[in-house]
This record gives C-alpha cells, sequence and structure tokens, in this order.
C-alpha cells in the first residue's frame, strides 16, 4: 500500500479562494453576534442595577394618560410652586445643585418628560403643544393650583414659553436659562447649521447604539450633564444610559420643527416678569447669534431681564454647583416681581 492512499485529498488540490474567505466571514458574523450578544446583557444588567442603586426621588403622578415623574422639595413654603424645566435628553436630576438652593424658601418642583427619566413612555408622538399640556394635567393631579414660576433649560425653555403662551394664567413668572430659540437651527452660521440637524439626529443614533451597551461604557452622554457631580451625576447618568430614556428624547427631537412652529406662535409676554440668563462659552462663531437671540427672548416681556453668566457651558450654566446660585437668585428675583 503507498503513501496517498492515506491523503485526504489527491495531491496538488487546494481550497477554492471563495470557500477561505466564506469561513472568514461565518467566523466574523459569529464574533460580532457573540459581541452584540454581550453588549445587550451589559446593557440590561446593568440597567436593572442602576434601577435599584438610584431609585427615583418623589412619585410618578398621572397626567393626561401617561405617569410622569415629579419631585418636590419644601413642600410646607408658602408663595408659587417653582416648577423647573429639563432639556431635551436631559433629565430631573440635573436640577439638583439648584432645586437645593432655591428650597431654602420656595416649593420647587422637577419633573421629567413622558418616557424621559423616571417617567412613563405613552408611546406617543411629542412636541412642546404635547408636553405643554401634559404639564397642565400634571400640576392638576399633583394639586398645584395656583400660578407658578417657570425655570427651564434648553429646549425645556421652548416647551415653557409654549405653555405660558396656552395658559397665561397659571404662570406668574418665567426664568430662560440658555434656553433653545425656535430660529436657531436657520441663524446660525452656515458651518454650523448642519450640525444642529445633526445634533437632532444624534438622539435616534444612540438609541440605537445603548442596545450595545456602548454610550454606558464609553460615557457617550456624560456632556449632557456636564458640571454635576457625586451622586447628582450618578443618579442622571443612570437614567441618560437607558434605552427608554433616549428613545423618549429621540421621540422629542423627532418633534423639534413642530415644537419651533409653536414657539414662534409667542409674540409677547405682556408684563410678565422674565429674566434670561446665557452662557458665553459657546464656540466663537455661534456667540453672537447665539447672544442676539437671547436678547429677543427677553425681549417678549416688557419687564425682560438678561444677563449672561460668565465662563459656564450650555450644561454646566443649569447644573454645575458653581452657577446654581445664579440661577436660583434669577428664580427668586422673578418670583418676587410677580408678587408686587
Amino acid at each position: 500500500m503507498t503513501d496517498t492512499a492515506f491523503s485526504i485529498r489527491p495531491e496538488g488540490r487546494q481550497r477554492p479562494l471563495g470557500w477561505w474567505l466564506l469561513r472568514a466571514l461565518g467566523a466574523l458574523g459569529i464574533l460580532i453576534l457573540i459581541a452584540l450578544l454581550a453588549g445587550w446583557t451589559y446593557q440590561t444588567t446593568s440597567e436593572r442595577y442602576d434601577a435599584a442603586a438610584y431609585p427615583m426621588a418623589g412619585g410618578l403622578i398621572e397626567a393626561d394618560g401617561v405617569r410622569l415623574h415629579l419631585h418636590c422639595m419644601n413642600d410646607g413654603a408658602a408663595g408659587p410652586t417653582i416648577i423647573l424645566l429639563t432639556g431635551m435628553g436631559s433629565v430631573s436630576s440635573a436640577w439638583n445643585p439648584v432645586m437645593r438652593d432655591v428650597a431654602t424658601d420656595h416649593r420647587v418642583c422637577a419633573y421629567d418628560r413622558d418616557g424621559t427619566g423616571w417617567s412613563d413612555d405613552s408611546g406617543k408622538p411629542r412636541d412642546a403643544g404635547v408636553a405643554a399640556a401634559r404639564l397642565a394635567a400634571l400640576l392638576d393631579a399633583a394639586g398645584i393650583t395656583g400660578p407658578v414660576v417657570l425655570a427651564a433649560h434648553s429646549y425645556g425653555g421652548i416647551v415653557a414659553r409654549v405653555f405660558t403662551h396656552t395658559y397665561p394664567d397659571r404662570v406668574s413668572g418665567l426664568v430662560l436659562v440658555d434656553s433653545s430659540h425656535q430660529d436657531m437651527g436657520q441663524r446660525f452660521p452656515p458651518e454650523i447649521q448642519g450640525l444642529f440637524d445633526d445634533l437632532l439626529a444624534s438622539f435616534g443614533l444612540v438609541e440605537t447604539l445603548h442596545h450595545t451597551g456602548l454610550p454606558r461604557a464609553l460615557s457617550l452622554v456624560a456632556p449632557a450633564v456636564d458640571g454635576l457631580e457625586g451622586t447628582d451625576l450618578a443618579a442622571s447618568m443612570s437614567r441618560l444610559n437607558t434605552i427608554s430614556h433616549m428613545r423618549a428624547s429621540a421621540a422629542e427631537a423627532e418633534g423639534w420643527e413642530r415644537s419651533a412652529a409653536l414657539a414662534r406662535q409667542v409674540q409677547t409676554f405682556g408684563d410678565l416678569p422674565l429674566h434670561v440668563l446665557v452662557a458665553d462659552d459657546w464656540p466663537e462663531p455661534m456667540l453672537p447669534s447665539w447672544l442676539e437671540m437671547q436678547r429677543e427672548l427677553a425681549a417678549l416681556s416688557s419687564r425682560g431681564r438678561f444677563d449672561v453668566v460668565a465662563g459656564a457651558n450650555h450644561s454646566q450654566i443649569a447644573m454645575d454647583a458653581r452657577y446654581a446660585p445664579r440661577v436660583a437668585a434669577a428664580i427668586r428675583g422673578v418670583t418676587e416681581a410677580a408678587a408686587d
């Protein structure tokens, strides 16, 4: 018997290149599947851990068919209740430094809009008009019947203006903290305008990536709560890193044009006490138009004030303990003016 009788294949026969490519692609596919499964396991396990480690402060109140998270401090204080509105993609706990300052002499409440933070998700489309109606329902359900003072950051400023325009008898004063402007996408310099569209689209992308655990592992959403520290930061990140929160934030981003259209209908607040605070740590090409738009917001009221908070960026102005006294002072000033 010759040696060739034991050969696996005739001498000189080789596997075709396509066979090796298929094997390589198959192995790569298996590795990707394993990585995705590991990421999903990491994400879901971490969400369960965070939910136990950082339970909501306050509670859930049904309003307009969905349970919204409401957290109040100093419930026994006299005078109007202060309501804090978050920016797009942010959470109520990001207001904690301001809340603690204001709560020394006022009742102050922060809440999460539909699907964000600790609130349940209605699964329905949303925009500033829907958010304003749900805030009105939340105030009713919580027994907050008197006129309130609204303090709003970023996109929350759009919601606050639509709410004040729709329910003027329910608002006694307004503080806008580096508020979004309805025309910002068109009025930033041309080279910047595309970045605004990219920002709106990024919420949907991050929601998708959350299924892989990558944003959590890489702290991709941390800039949204720049300025927070300690437990405030950890609690806020615990919700920012959830799929449900980012899904709801993406839904708000999808409704931006509807929200902007509603805000354009707001022409004046008469003599409503109004204080506009603006951060100055914006990229140089954006700062002049941003300041101009903020001054326009202050001009919505004959009693409007405009102040620049030096050194603060867009997130820090509402969240950083260094700037909390400035925001709290603006809230107190508007509250006192409303009482005159």
